[in-house]
C-alpha cells in the first residue's frame, strides 16, 4: 500500500454487539479523488471517524498515513497533524462573524504575545492568503451571512488548510476528506466546488469524496470504494463505469428505470389556484393545480421557488394577488391556518425545520396530531405509540427503536417521517421543497413512491426542486421560474426531460 496517502488493513469497530465495520482493507491513493459511497448506515461516516481520531478502532485494526503504520491511538490532534483535513455537509461557520474570525475560531488569533490584544491586520492578512491560495475573491472582513452557500462551503475548504498553507507542498502533504460537500447546495452552483476539488487534485492533492450525487462521482473521481453493512463491496477505477453502473454498486441491485407518470388530468377539478401573486421576490404569478396532479419547480438560484413554498404554506404573506383553495377564498397567515385548510409544507432543511432531533422518532411522526391522542387531559402514550407505528410502516421508515431520537435515523428515514407527518393528516394540498436533497438513490426512489402514491389519492402536490431528475421521475407539469415569474414550462413526459428543462433553466436566465 505504498502508494496510498491512507490506508486501513483489517479495520473494525464494534458498538457493544453490533460491527459498524468488519475486517476493512482499503487504501485512498495519492493525487488521486477516490469516491466513499455506500447507502446510509453503510459504515461510511464510522470510518470516517476513526480517521477524524473521534472512534477507536478494535485490537487488531491498522491505519498507515503517509507511508507510516500508526501506532497507538488516533485523537484528533493527531490526525491533524498527519496532515488529514475534513470538511462536513454542515460547514461549521458561523454567520454572524467575518470570515477571519471564523478561520481565528477554527485556528488561534493573531496576537503580538499570549493573552495580548488581537492584531486584526495580522489576521486579516493571514486569511488572505489562505483565500488567494483558493482563488476566493473574498475580503476577510465579508460576513459569512452574506456569503452564497457555495462560497461558504468553498471558505470551509480554505479553512481546513490554513495552518499549512505558508508551505508549497501544502496540497501534497494534507488529504482533504470532504462528507457530502454539495448536498445542500443548488444544482446549478455544485459545478464552482466540484471546480475547486479538481484544482486540488491538478495541485497534487488527494481528496476521499463522500456524496450521494452519482453524477458528481462521474464526473470527479478516479476511483470508488464502496461499502455496504461494514464491508468493502467494490474497488474499481471509475473511467469505464457508467451512472447507472456506480448506482447499482452502491445498492447492490438494479434499481429500476424512471417510468413517467402518464394520467389524463383534463377533467380532474382545480384544488389550488393562484392569481397575480406578489411577494417580495415574485412578480404576477398565476397557476393551476388540479386534484392528482404533481407539479414541478423549477429554476435558478433566486428564481423565487422556495418563496412560493412560503407564501402557499402561510409563512410569508403576499404583498398583491389572491388564492383560492377548492373554490373558496385562501389567504394563511400563518402556517397553523394553511394545516387547517388541507395545506401542509415539508421545508428545504429537515434538520433545522421539519425534525425536533432530540425527540424520539414516535413523537416526530405524531406531533402534529397530538390533540387526537389526549382524553381528559391526558396523553394516551399507547394510542400516540400504535400510530406512530403504522405511519412508520406505511411510510416504509426504517428504525431499530421507534422510540430513539429521530437524530438516530438515516436522513433518507428522516425524510420519511417529515413527509410521513405532513400527508398523514386531512391534507389536500402537499407542498415539498427539495424533499430528496441528501438522500441515498433507494431513499430517494422509495419517497418519490410514496408522493406518486399520495397524489393517486386525488391530492394535489407542489414539488419545488434543483434536481432535474426528480422533475423526470415525478411530474406531470413543469413550471420554470425566472426572477420571480413563469418564463417557460414543459409538460408531458415528451418535454420533461433533463436536457429539455436545463435549456429551459438556461434560456430563463438569459
Amino acid at each position: 500500500m505504498t502508494n496510498y496517502a491512507v490506508a486501513c488493513e483489517d479495520l473494525s469497530i464494534s458498538f457493544g454487539a453490533t460491527k459498524a465495520l468488519k475486517s476493512v482493507t482499503t487504501g485512498f491513493e495519492r493525487g488521486k479523488i477516490t469516491a466513499l459511497l455506500g447507502m446510509n448506515g453503510s459504515g461510511k461516516s464510522t470510518l470516517i471517524k476513526v480517521l477524524a481520531g473521534i472512534y477507536r478502532p478494535d485490537p487488531g485494526s491498522r491505519l498507515t498515513i503517509g507511508g507510516s503504520p500508526i501506532a497507538g491511538h488516533l485523537t484528533p490532534q493527531r490526525s491533524h497533524a498527519l496532515g488529514l483535513r475534513f470538511l462536513h455537509q454542515e460547514v461549521g461557520l458561523v454567520e454572524a462573524l467575518t470570515v477571519s474570525d471564523n478561520f481565528a475560531m477554527a485556528g488561534r488569533f493573531k496576537a503580538p504575545f499570549e493573552l495580548g490584544p488581537i492584531d486584526q491586520r495580522e489576521q486579516d492578512d493571514s486569511v488572505a492568503q489562505v483565500l488567494e491560495r483558493f482563488n476566493l475573491p473574498i475580503h476577510p472582513q465579508a460576513k459569512v451571512a452574506d456569503l452564497s452557500p457555495t462560497m461558504r462551503t468553498m471558505i470551509g475548504m480554505a479553512r481546513a488548510f490554513q495552518h499549512s498553507v505558508d508551505d508549497e507542498d501544502v496540497f501534497t502533504k494534507n488529504v482533504l476528506v470532504l462528507d457530502e460537500p454539495t448536498a445542500s447546495l443548488p444544482t446549478e452552483e455544485v459545478h464552482a466546488v466540484m471546480a475547486t476539488v479538481e484544482r486540488l487534485r491538478e495541485n497534487g492533492g488527494t481528496v476521499i469524496y463522500i456524496s450521494h450525487r452519482t453524477e458528481e462521482v462521474k464526473r470527479l473521481a478516479d476511483n470508488l470504494v464502496v461499502l455496504r453493512d461494514g464491508e468493502i463491496v467494490a474497488e474499481e477505477a471509475v473511467a469505464h463505469l457508467q451512472i447507472p453502473d456506480i448506482v447499482s454498486r452502491v445498492v447492490g441491485k438494479t434499481i429500476a428505470a424512471k417510468e413517467p407518470r402518464q394520467i389524463d388530468l383534463t377533467d380532474t377539478s382545480v384544488v389550488l389556484e393562484v392569481n397575480n401573486l406578489h411577494g417580495p421576490r415574485l412578480r404576477d404569478l398565476s397557476l393551476q393545480i388540479r386534484a392528482g396532479e404533481i407539479l414541478g419547480i423549477a429554476g435558478l438560484v433566486g428564481c423565487g421557488r422556495s418563496e412560493l413554498i412560503r407564501l402557499l404554506s402561510g409563512a410569508q404573506s403576499p404583498t398583491h394577488g389572491t388564492m383560492s383553495l377548492n373554490g373558496q377564498p385562501y389567504h394563511p397567515t400563518h402556517p397553523a391556518t394553511a394545516v387547517k385548510r388541507g395545506v401542509v409544507c415539508v421545508p428545504q432543511d429537515r434538520r433545522t425545520e421539519g425534525c425536533v432531533l432530540g425527540m424520539a422518532t414516535t413523537e416526530n411522526l405524531t406531533m402534529g396530531s397530538l390533540n387526537t391522542f389526549f382524553t381528559g387531559g391526558l396523553l394516551r402514550l399507547k394510542s400516540e405509540s400504535l400510530s406512530a407505528q403504522r405511519l412508520a410502516q406505511t411510510y416504509q421508515v426504517k428504525t431499530g427503536d421507534i422510540r430513539s431520537p429521530i437524530s438516530t435515523l438515516s436522513g433518507g428515514n428522516q425524510q420519511k417521517v417529515v413527509i410521513a407527518r405532513a400527508a398523514s393528516r386531512a391534507t389536500q394540498v402537499l407542498l415539498l421543497d427539495e424533499p430528496t436533497q441528501g438522500v441515498d438513490a433507494l431513499a430517494k426512489q422509495e419517497i418519490w413512491n410514496i408522493i406518486r402514491g399520495f397524489a393517486a389519492t386525488g391530492k394535489a402536490v407542489i414539488v419545488a426542486s434543483t434536481d432535474f431528475d426528480e422533475f423526470v421521475g415525478l411530474c406531470d407539469r413543469v413550471i420554470v421560474l425566472d426572477r420571480g415569474a413563469i418564463a417557460a414550462s414543459a409538460d408531458g413526459p415528451d418535454e420533461i426531460t433533463e436536457e429539455q428543462l436545463a435549456l429551459l433553466c438556461a434560456g430563463a436566465d438569459r
